[in-house]
């Protein structure tokens, strides 16, 4: 590379070290308002400007692999989908807090793209391209700290996104990854956005916490840490059993095992 195109490389370099350096302070930022409950207005003027930046971000990355060399390009396209992957994740969490589908989409961007450079991960791309026919899911997060609440989850998972045989497995780990919080999310969150990472995401959540004997153990601890009612008259006690649809702790455990196992 001769001196001058190495000089372009190297400002242009500087530049888009700025710009995801202010694409990561947005979307930190769109995080804090929506796990803090914002107001939908603000969620969505943060939500515009992580959009702006965002293709800021795509020009700068396609004038820098037009200068690199070809040795390093591989590395530059990693990269370059990590920040599209967490673009992607924010991009579609703000939409479902804010509960309309933004009209603004990124074809120019992904039509600008370098023609000499094939990207490692085309379905990524397609899902910019082709995010209308996405449709809107109003699915209710998981965290992983109620793990008893995880059948249910999955359940509305799969007739929602999972069962729809009109996404493919990009489509579905998008939709996986933007209803997933906490100590679920963290499970998950080194697998990016590719068609084989979604079955593995969904067998590590499935591992972590859908396991039945995990959620039989679950709820048996919770009834073993029930407080003991103290002081209580033994006549009324009684009285209260007789009359009580309540079933003793062994039919629990029954109904737990049956269910469960």
């Amino acid at each position: 590379m001769d001196a001058a195109n190495q000089a372009l490389l190297e400002r242009a370099k500087r530049a888009r070290s700025v710009s995801r350096s202010l694409v990561t302070k947005q979307i930190n930022k769109l995080e804090n308002e929506i796990n803090n409950s914002a107001d939908k207005t603000t969620v969505h003027e943060i939500y515009v400007q992580l959009i702006s930046k965002y293709e800021e971000l795509s020009t700068l990355d396609k004038e820098v692999e037009s200068l690199i060399n070809i040795e390093s390009l591989e590395d530059e396209i990693l990269t370059r989908e990590d920040y599209r992957d967490k673009f992607i994740i924010w991009k579609i969490r703000a939409e479902r807090y804010i509960g309309t589908v933004s009209s603004i989409t990124f074809q120019n961007s992904v039509e600008n793209q370098p023609q000499n450079v094939t990207p490692l991960n085309n379905t990524v791309s397609s899902v910019l391209t082709n995010q209308p026919r996405l449709p809107k899911l109003t699915l209710e997060s998981f965290s992983g700290k109620d793990i008893s609440s995880f059948p249910s989850f999955w359940a509305r998972c799969k007739s929602a996104g999972d069962d729809n045989s009109n996404l493919n497995d990009v489509d579905k780990f998008s939709y996986l990854k933007s209803v997933v919080t906490s100590d679920a999310e963290l499970a998950i969150r080194s697998l990016t956005l590719t068609p084989e990472n979604y079955a593995k995401a969904v067998k590590i959540l499935e591992d972590r916490f859908g396991r039945k004997e995990l959620i039989v153990d679950y709820h048996m601890n919770r009834l073993l840490n029930l407080s003991p009612v103290r002081r209580a008259d033994p006549r009324v006690s009684a009285a209260c059993v007789r009359r009580s649809n309540v079933p003793p702790l062994e039919r629990i455990f029954q109904i737990l095992t049956n269910t469960y196992i």
